[in-house]
Order: C-alpha cells, then structure tokens, then sequence
C-alpha cells in the first residue's frame, strides 16, 4: 500500500526481553514525526523522558545528531523526519532505544496501514498488558531483581526497594484510559515543548524587568560585597558568558543546549567542575546539557535574564545586556542572577518530576518568599516542617494512590525548587543526617538556616516585587 499523507499506522511496541512481555499497541497519523513518536512512545509506555534515546531504522538512526559527539553513528534528525518517510510497508519494523544506560530496547511492529476514521482522535492507545519497569532500575536485568526482591520480604534489597518505589508497584498494573487521557495533551511533553527553559512565564511576571541599576548594592556591608565577588554561582556565570563570547557554540536541533564539546569546555571551568564521566563498574557518560544541573542552571539564567540569546539550531549570543554584565560590580551581578531566579523563570525546570502543564502553582515564588522571611536569621529550622507548610499553603498535589509517598515527592520537589537553587546563591545554609531506610552512605536535608548575606537578598526582592505580583 502506498504511503499517504493522511493514513493510520497501527504499530505495536513491545518492551525487548521481558517475560512475560510488556507491550502496547498504538495508532499514530502518517504525518507524525520521529520526535513526536519518541514523546507518544513515553506516554503509552510509562517512561518519565528523563534519558535520551534514538531510533534504528533500515540500518540508519534516528534522534539528535548534537549528542552524537563524535560523528560516530551518523545520527540522523529526528525532528526532520515523519512516519511516512520512514516507514514503507506493513510488517516493517523499527527499534527505539531508551536511556542508554540501562538499554531499554522496544521493538516496533508496523501491524497495518489505515484510513483514519471518523470520530477517532489520533494518536491513540488500543490496548497493552503489564506496568512499565521503574525508571533507573538497572535494564531488563535489574528490573527482574527489582521484581524478585519487592516480591521476597526476606530478600536483602526489599525493603530499599519498597521505599525507592513508594511501597506499592504492580507489574500487572495498565490503565488504557490514563494513557489516552495523557495522549490527548501529546506535544506537551518535555522533548518538543514542555518546560522550556529559553521561554519565560507566559503571564505578569514578563511585566516586570530587571536591570543592572539596582539600588541594593549600595548599603551592603563590605563583608558581603566579599561574599558577592567570591560567590561559585556569580563566577560560574561570568565564565560561561565569556565562553560564549570567545566561541561559536550553536543550540542543538530539538532543545536549544548547548552541544557537548561546549558543556564538556565550560563546566572543566567552573569553581567546582561537575563530574561528566564515571568509568568505575557502572560506566556513566553525560549525553546531554540538561544532565549537567550546575551548567544548565547558569545558562538558563543567563538566558532568561536576558544576557545571551540563542535556541534551537541558534548561535548562543552575548546581548549587550550580556556584555556589560561582564564588567558590572559583583553585587549587581548577584542582584540580576537572583532577580532573574524569582521573578522570570519557571521553577519547575529545576523539579526532577514533571508537571501536566509544566508550571509550578500560581503564586508559588511570592508564598516561598513570605514563609522564608518569617524564618529567624541564622537558626536551623526543619526541612520537613518547611516544606509541609509550602504544600499546604500552595495547594501543591501529586496524584498517586499512597499519600506517604506523594508527600515524600512533594518534599523533594520543594528540596530542588526551593532550597538548592537559594544554597547556591548562598541565601541558605544547609544541614543533613543520614537516610534512615538505606544507612550512612546516604543521606538526606534536615534543616536549612537563612544567612546575613541571604537576608538581604531576600528583602530587596521583596522590596522590588509588586503588591500583586505572583
């Protein structure tokens, strides 16, 4: 049957080595392209999208040629490519991988080519059997361990994993109506649209501009114009606006990041390098910019605070914002790294679980900074008190089943949208104790304590914040 630009592929997609198989069966439109695949093939099988992935189809691959670094696999666009360029007769099939670390290959089966009908909605879910593995669990291998402990009370790792797992998980378990809900939103998901750091909020908060004529600097104690001029983060960014400004670096195709020969040169010149490559029993390789929290946190800074401008297949560029932030005094630097943090820029980039519309509750900012001040200086208060009153007071939810759990994500989405972006800024000391479940080795934040220079800051933005402002 030829191809045509309105046809139905029914393709099924089956989790390789997994017994008994985990699999989907999907009806996508001809026109979809690759990338989108890659977001509808998240959602049907239960992934989070927090690792990369690429398509092998007829011999050639297919996914974002910026993480093949080397040229090596002669990666191909996925953004540039739909369905029906790549897929030629029923019977056909392709592989998708996920995650390169743990290596989850899905087989996928073109079944048959269709005329759309009438009244359905595309992209759809047919039917499927049995849960998708948690993510990070190790591949098929240490899903069946997973499997096999969870089941085992007397297993060493039961207990560690019922915890890592939030107590509950059934292998069984697949709702088709869940998946056909979350499809019905397809294209917000975090490789083509959600959570783009190089956007900013789409609401008053894009009214309110900052710039390097703040007034605060001028009454800050000498002893905290030090901290300013020393501060990692202040550094880390002028450092990567001057890489910016001596080099050509060019946004990848589908995110905007930076490629990795860029991100491998800055971060080798950051106060505090982060760690790219382990190459102890479980090697690990940074594929991306986004994996790099440190650097993907200061170039989102820099973007959204109007210092550089650049994006998808876009040169990254000082503006001439940028460039007189070079030579601006430290404390002003801070001001507008800060300012740019709480006023501008979506919190939600900084959680480690995703959002269904990408944002953090309305308000959110303008409440953490009303419960921060009301903090005494300098006394450890408890996380977990803290961050209870945050959920109450925003409303925030998480809809699972087991509450405990919900609330230990909520904890930890405030712990990474709250607490570590204000340490790095020095507004925060931090205290932490180990993790009673899993032993010393690990450990968890237990208390937090507003510093003198953090109180300052802290106030000035209050004071330049509207009465109304979110």
């Amino acid at each position: 049957m030829p191809n045509q630009p309105n046809q139905i592929y029914q393709i099924k997609v089956t989790l390789d080595d997994t017994h008994p198989p985990i699999w989907r069966r999907i009806q996508v439109p001809s026109y979809t392209t690759l990338l989108k695949l890659h977001d509808i093939l998240q959602i049907v099988m239960g992934w989070e999208d927090y690792h990369l992935h690429m398509f092998t189809i007829e011999g050639s691959i297919y996914g974002d040629p910026a993480y093949d670094e080397y040229g090596d696999l002669g990666t191909i666009d996925e953004t540039r490519f739909k369905l029906n360029q790549v897929i030629y007769r029923e019977g056909q099939r392709l592989s998708y991988e996920y995650d390169f670390g743990d290596s989850w290959d899905h087989t996928l089966l073109v079944e048959k080519i269709l005329p759309p009908q009438e009244g359905v909605r595309y992209p759809t879910c047919l039917k499927g059997k049995r849960a998708c593995p948690p993510e990070d669990v190790g591949g098929v291998w240490g899903y069946e361990n997973f499997l096999e402990a969870i089941r085992n009370p007397e297993h060493d790792e039961h207990e560690g994993y019922l915890t890592w797992v939030g107590r509950e998980f059934d292998p069984e378990a697949f709702d088709l109506e869940e998946v056909n809900t979350q499809l019905r939103s397809v294209g917000r998901g975090r490789s083509t649209n959600a959570l783009n750091p190089w956007s900013r909020y789409e609401d008053d908060l894009t009214e309110v501009k900052f710039d390097l004529d703040s007034p605060w600097p001028q009454t800050l104690p000498e002893e905290q114009q030090i901290i300013a001029e020393e501060l990692p983060l202040r550094r880390d960014v002028v450092t990567l606006l001057s890489y910016l400004r001596d080099n050509k670096v060019t946004g990848t195709q589908s995110t905007g990041n930076f490629p990795l020969k860029a991100v491998h040169e800055i971060c080798a010149q950051f106060i505090d390098p982060p760690k790219l490559e382990d190459n102890r029993e479980y090697k690990y390789r940074v594929r991306s910019e986004t994996e790099v929290w440190p650097l993907h946190f200061r170039h989102i800074l820099a973007a959204v605070g109007g210092l550089v401008t650049g994006g998808l297949s876009r040169r990254w560029k000082l503006t001439r914002l940028g460039e007189h932030f070079l030579v601006a005094p430290s404390p002003l630097q801070v001001w507008l790294l800060l300012a740019t943090w709480w006023t501008q820029t979506n919190w939600a980039i900084a959680s480690p679980y995703g959002f269904e519309d990408g944002y953090m509750p309305l308000g959110f900012s303008r409440l953490t900074l009303k419960h921060l001040l009301e903090l005494p200086l300098g006394k450890p208060a408890s996380f977990e008190r803290f961050a209870d009153r945050m959920i109450d007071d925003s409303r925030i939810v998480w809809n699972i089943e087991n509450q405990d759990n919900a609330r230990c994500i909520l904890r930890s989405i405030i712990e990474c949208t709250v607490i570590n972006p204000l340490f790095d800024f020095e507004i925060l000391q931090t205290g932490y104790e180990p993790y009673k479940t899993f032993g010393a080795d690990f450990t968890q934040l237990s208390t937090f304590q507003i510093t003198p220079f953090g109180k300052e800051l802290l106030e000035a933005i209050h004071g330049a914040m509207k009465p109304d402002q979110p």
